[in-house]
C-alpha cells in the first residue's frame, strides 16, 4: 500500500512531484484532473496518500476532490499544495490533512508525509 496519487494540473509541477516521491521509494499515480485522481484511488488496492494542488482549473478543485476521496476512503491522508496561501485561511484541516505553500523544499514535503504516517517503504521494513 505505497501508492501516492499526485493531482496537479501543471504538467511540469506534476512531473517534478512525481520524481520527488518516486525517489522516496513510493509508486506514484500522476493525475492531471480530479476524475483521473479519483479513478486511481478507486482502482488502487491501497493508496497511502493523495497529494493535490488546490487550483486545478475548470472542474472540481483540490478541496472538492479530497472530500469525495475521503468520503470513500475515510482514513486517506491528504496534503494540499498551493501557491496562494490564503486558500488555507479560515479552513480547519483534519488530523489526516496537511497544507503546504508553494514553493516548498523536498524535505518539507517528506516531513509532511511522515507526519501523516506515510513513510517510505524502506522505513517500514
Amino acid at each position: 500500500m505505497f501508492d501516492v496519487v499526485v493531482l496537479e494540473d501543471d504538467d511540469l509541477v506534476r512531473d517534478v512531484l512525481t520524481d520527488i516521491i518516486e525517489a522516496e521509494g513510493f509508486a506514484v499515480r500522476p493525475a492531471a484532473t480530479a476524475d483521473i485522481a479519483l479513478a486511481h484511488l478507486d482502482s488502487s488496492a491501497g493508496c497511502s496518500l493523495l497529494l493535490t494542488d488546490i487550483d486545478l482549473g475548470p472542474g472540481p478543485n483540490g478541496f472538492d476532490t479530497a472530500k469525495v476521496a475521503q468520503e470513500k476512503h475515510p482514513e486517506l491522508p491528504v496534503i494540499y499544495l498551493t501557491g496562494r496561501p490564503a486558500h488555507g485561511n479560515a479552513r480547519n484541516f483534519g488530523p489526516n490533512e496537511r497544507f503546504l505553500r508553494k514553493p516548498f523544499r523536498t524535505r518539507e514535503l517528506v516531513d509532511a508525509m511522515r507526519s501523516l504516517g506515510v513513510n517510505p517503504p524502506s522505513d517500514e521494513a
